[in-house]
């Protein structure tokens, strides 16, 4: 006689409801997996356009060159002395002392004055020369000045244009003095160079 190898009705119907609770689990953990990825595709797309929504109005805090840089007080020249070379923020810093750079006699009376180095003329960087001789450009005596390596634009301490083709004198970014000696540079904030420099020099007494 021939034998029955078929299951049992009750562990047949076991299995079918086991396998349609693994098909059901599979379906659910696909479903989950999608909205998963279809939610941190939509936030990156959010994000990525968020950022440059805020870098373009600003709003972002841009870090060295156009944002606000920090000069520590031990990095400030002394009065008088040659201008300090700031990398980070592209700029110049000048400590005037009394109507030194004031080539025009516009009353300059001395101060932190922080000069963008870049030329007007063409966009070259405009390097400190501390043994130029003012004598060739009409200032005999004056020893140190800002020179243009390019095509020779001439610049005081306080970036009076005095020689060359630039169409005025370098520009100024925006200083304010910190209580502890240091010192803020705005160099989002750039003012067109003018016979006033001089006068936007900053007071300062480390």
């Amino acid at each position: 006689m021939a034998q029955n190898h078929s299951a049992p009705a009750g562990l047949r119907g076991g299995r079918t409801v086991e396998l349609a609770r693994q098909g059901e689990a599979r379906r659910i953990a696909r479903r989950s997996f999608l909205r998963v990825s279809v939610f941190a595709g939509v936030t990156l797309a959010v994000g990525t356009l968020l950022s440059g929504f805020l870098g373009f109005f600003n709003k972002l805090k841009p870090v060295g060159f156009g944002g606000v840089v920090t000069v520590a007080a031990t990095r400030i020249p002394r009065l008088g002395d040659d201008p300090a070379r700031i990398a980070e923020g592209k700029f110049w810093l000048v400590n005037l002392q009394g109507a030194q750079g004031d080539v025009l006699d516009v009353g300059g009376t001395g101060g932190l004055i922080a000069l963008y180095w870049k030329c007007p003329h063409l966009g070259c960087s405009v390097p400190w020369n501390p043994t130029f001789d003012g004598g060739q450009v009409a200032f005999p005596g004056l020893v140190g000045w800002f020179r243009c390596p390019c095509h020779g634009s001439t610049y005081s301490r306080a970036g009076i244009r005095v020689f060359g083709p630039s169409p005025r004198p370098l520009d100024t970014m925006a200083l304010t003095v910190n209580p502890d000696g240091s010192i803020n540079v705005n160099t989002g904030a750039i003012t067109s160079g003018g016979p006033d420099n001089p006068l936007r020099a900053v007071p300062y007494s480390a």
